[in-house]
């Protein structure tokens, strides 16, 4: 088995020294007819052995196309070689291997260019992975940092809390009522260690997202709600639950809870809304409350954090946000696909978009360089093309047949006769043969259609008013 790299392979194969040489041969050859005998002949296969040199073999050494040019253009002029021959076949060697090597070597600097440019774009992309990696590394120990000192700090209070109002509840002196409520407390302080817990998971665990146990649904939300006495209606579909995603509940979820808390702090006693609609794909969740009257000036004041939460939630899931205020309603609007995921776009490294960013110039290098060819090319074919549809035109419209000259007399109004002429006179007019006369202006036309050999010319002469004389060139 061999062991040779693939792009050591790939190296070799675009060598190919054998198909150099015999390339090399054919135009050393060749050359013996390019500055004697057969020039255009013997230049045409020197083009043709450029090209297939440029696309079969680019990587095989100069130095050896030049030294099989110039060992062929010499045997070549075997037998009888004399030092005029060798003279020659010296000089058309070189002019061969001018013709050879000049392509290869501007398509090996082309070639040069790209693999370090290629190499640039991959040592930048390697550079971007390592500080994106770097980045992580430092935001994960952070988040760890954070999540420690969150459950060592705020989830050692709740539970001590916990404990505390566990406590309180067995004390035999508590009335029925009080004992109720300090049961209820203790069960809050229970479910918030457990939120808490849970936001630990997610700081330790970035690329997660908050479902499962310890996060409340939306009937839970609303119901706790209205056992601390906040009027809630609910507008709900039945089966939501198996409608939308994990992700996708636990956004409307969290959008309820932070509506409904929001709407204890800042508007006490006034009716929240909650109306949830799937149409389609789409889910559109919306939830209101009147304001009231009067601004108290004792209400807690917003954090605004929760809302920033609700609505980088609702983008990492692809939907939306919206924030209505007036001053009687304020409402929240959540827009969410039903089958809502994570964004994979948020997990896009550095070094992918390096890697874009190449794969883009590299287009826009592929879309420059055939513009390069193409352009160049639709330039000389339209004037290759003009050109020849006006010698075409200028060769059909330039003829004035025999019958038509013989109409044609000296005497003749010159408005007349001008009427009855081509618009066009013959390509390179003889006018050496049949010169004007002082004062005339002569018109010169074939006398048939011709576009390789030229036929009778026909000239009229005239004057200000009159044609003064005719004549005619022959063919030669």
């Amino acid at each position: 088995m061999s062991t040779e790299s693939p792009d050591r392979r790939s190296a070799g194969a675009r060598t190919r020294p054998g198909v150099g040489a015999v390339v090399a041969v054919v135009a050393g050859l060749s050359s013996r007819w390019l500055l004697v005998d057969a020039p255009l002949l013997a230049l045409a296969i020197i083009i043709v052995c450029s090209v297939v040199l440029v696309l079969a073999a680019p990587k095989v050494p100069l130095l050896t196309i030049v030294t099989w040019v110039m060992v062929s253009a010499i045997v070549v002029q075997f037998p009888g070689l004399t030092i005029e021959n060798l003279a020659l076949g010296t000089v058309a060697g070189l002019l061969t291997s001018l013709c050879l090597t000049g392509p290869m070597a501007v398509a090996a600097v082309l070639r040069h260019r790209r693999e370090y440019l290629h190499r640039g774009w991959r040592l930048a992309a390697m550079e971007a992975e390592r500080r994106s990696n770097d980045i992580q590394t430092a935001l994960q120990r952070e988040r760890m940092s954070l999540a420690a000192e969150m459950h060592d700090g705020l989830g050692h209070s709740l539970t001590l809390i916990a404990v505390r109002l566990g406590q309180l509840s067995l004390t035999s002196t508590l009335a029925p009522a009080d004992r109720a409520a300090v049961t209820e407390l203790r069960q809050a302080s229970a479910e918030a260690a457990e939120e808490l817990g849970n936001a630990v998971r997610l700081l330790r665990d970035p690329g997660a997202i908050a479902t499962g146990t310890g996060v409340p649904t939306i009937m839970d939300a609303v119901e706790s709600a209205r056992s601390a006495g906040i009027p809630v209606t609910t507008d709900v579909p039945e089966g939501l639950t198996e409608i939308l995603s994990a992700e996708a509940q636990t956004a409307v979820a969290r959008l309820v809870q932070e509506s409904l808390t929001n709407a204890a702090k800042h508007a006490p006693g006034e009716q929240v809304g909650i109306a949830i609609h799937v149409t389609g794909s789409t889910m559109v969740a919306e939830v209101s409350n009147a304001m009231p009257a009067q601004d108290g000036a004792d209400r807690p004041p917003s954090s605004g954090f929760g809302l920033v939460g609700i609505r980088h939630r609702a983008g990492m899931l692809g939907g939306t946000l919206e924030v209505g205020r007036s001053p009687d309603v304020f409402a929240l609007k959540l827009t969410l696909p039903t089958d809502a995921k994570p964004s994979p776009s948020d997990r896009v490294t550095a070094a992918e978009d390096i890697v874009a960013a190449e794969n883009e110039a590299a287009q826009s290098r592929t879309m420059a360089t055939r513009v390069a060819i193409v352009l160049p090319a639709a330039i000389l074919g339209a004037v290759l093309a003009v050109t020849f549809a006006y010698l075409t035109a200028a060769t059909v419209l330039s003829v004035v047949s025999a019958p038509q000259f013989a109409e044609i007399q000296p005497g003749d109004p010159r408005a007349e006769v001008e009427l009855s002429l081509p618009i066009f006179e013959v390509l390179d007019a003889p006018r050496d043969q049949f010169p004007p006369k002082s004062g005339e202006q002569c018109r010169y036309y074939e006398s048939d259609v011709s576009f390789f050999e030229r036929s009778d010319v026909h000239v009229v002469c005239f004057d200000d008013d009159a044609v003064t004389r005719m004549g005619v060139i022959p063919a030669s």
